[in-house]
């Protein structure tokens, strides 16, 4: 296949997958529709095996996949992070707790491969998946790569169902108190102000989409470079969300940037065909082979989130059932995060006030948590996974 056919052929399935989780309301994400249309294709033959590599997709998204993980450092807000120290901690705690008890458990039953690989794709993010893909396609493992995808493309149906009933329950509880009712009811401010100037921050002249990514450039750049000091003992991923993070803080990147460069779209579709790179290799029988793995990892993860969660509510003296949701919100991260508090408040909120008050109390504490887990803790809990391989 030509790779100008094969790029379009991918293009329309990115697109397809997009337009199926806009039309199930997020319930099938983009993810599990692209994994599911690559499959079918592949397994039907109506797609070459050869179609991403005819692409030229992996080559380039391999490098480019540095500048999308800067980026999503500078959505890192230390001043919020420090405000919401609790559903940090809680969300922190029980995200490890998970990885401990799907490493600890799953290893006698599913090797170690296949438990260490799994471990951090359970704590959220293509990022994580990103970074486990790649170091066992390099590895030849090709098992544990497929298991990975699968628990990547199916989580979300592990942990949202749990995080929906669990958030009902915070609801119920909620709303019987008056008083946090009232002081629910108005949208919290947070007197936000503009951010100070960094010392490395550019005058507003180099405000370009080429300047942008440029800095992106420069910013991996670092981060690779200092991931080659450490040996390769801190992953070049990890260190790109860290820098992304300390040069947004010193003025030098802006929030978001990635779409400021006008090119966010193109370069997520890379990233994201990467990690599903190795599905063309991928048979029905090896993905029936890991659906155990599956199972006993979902088993072991919600398990582990469970018990850390109860221990976290006794001492941060939070509800059960919230400290629980915070934690497994890591299984599916945002826009999942804001759609659950909306619903549970639309169901159990009696009144208008209610109604406005339910979503005030949860939203906040859902959003960052799932940013504590998806974005921060899965991107470093890889970075040490990879090294116990």
């Amino acid at each position: 296949m030509t790779p100008v056919l094969a790029l379009t052929v991918l293009l329309c399935i990115y697109a397809a997958g997009e337009l199926i989780a806009q039309k199930s309301k997020a319930v099938f994400s983009t993810v599990l529709g692209i994994a599911l249309l690559l499959l079918a294709g592949f397994w039907s033959g109506l797609l070459p095996r050869s179609l991403i590599e005819d692409a030229q997709v992996t080559g380039f998204g391999n490098v480019i996949a540095g500048l999308l993980i800067a980026s999503l450092g500078t959505t890192i807000d230390f001043a919020e992070l420090r405000r919401q120290w609790k559903v940090v901690l809680t969300s922190l705690f029980c995200v490890c707790g998970a990885v401990i008890a799907i490493i600890l458990i799953g290893m006698p039953f599913i090797g170690r491969d296949m438990a260490v690989a799994g471990a951090p794709i359970f704590a959220g993010g293509s990022a994580a998946t990103l970074i486990m893909t790649s170091a066992l396609d390099e590895m030849g493992l090709a098992q544990a790569s497929t298991f990975c995808i699968v628990l990547y493309v199916t989580q979300k149906f592990i942990g949202a169902p749990i995080a929906s009933l669990l958030l009902r329950r915070s609801a119920r509880q909620f709303r019987e108190s008056a008083d946090l009712v009232a002081e629910y009811s108005e949208v919290q401010q947070t007197g936000t102000k503009d951010r100070k100037r960094g010392p490395l921050t550019l005058p507003a002249a180099f405000s370009r989409p080429s300047v942008y990514l440029a800095k992106l450039g420069i910013t991996a750049l670092i981060a690779n470079f200092l991931s080659e000091l450490t040996g390769g003992v801190i992953h070049y991923f990890v260190l790109c969300l860290i820098m992304g993070a300390v040069l947004f803080a010193a003025g030098f990147l802006e929030k978001g940037i990635l779409e400021k460069t006008k090119s966010s779209a193109l370069i997520t579709f890379f990233v994201t065909i990467l990690i599903f790179s190795n599905l063309a290799e991928t048979t029905p029988q090896e993905v029936v082979s890991v659906l155990p793995a599956l199972v006993l990892s979902a088993i072991c993860g919600v398990g582990g989130t469970v018990l850390v969660g109860f221990l976290c509510a006794k001492l941060m003296r939070i509800p059960f059932a919230l400290a629980v949701s915070l934690g497994i919100s890591c299984t599916f991260g945002f826009p999942t995060t804001m759609l659950i508090p909306h619903e549970v408040a639309e169901a159990f909120g009696r009144n208008e006030q209610e109604k406005a008050a339910i979503p005030n109390y949860l939203l906040p504490k859902m959003l960052t948590a799932g940013f504590v887990t998806v974005t921060i803790a899965s991107v470093l809990l890889a970075g040490v996974a990879v090294r116990l391989l």
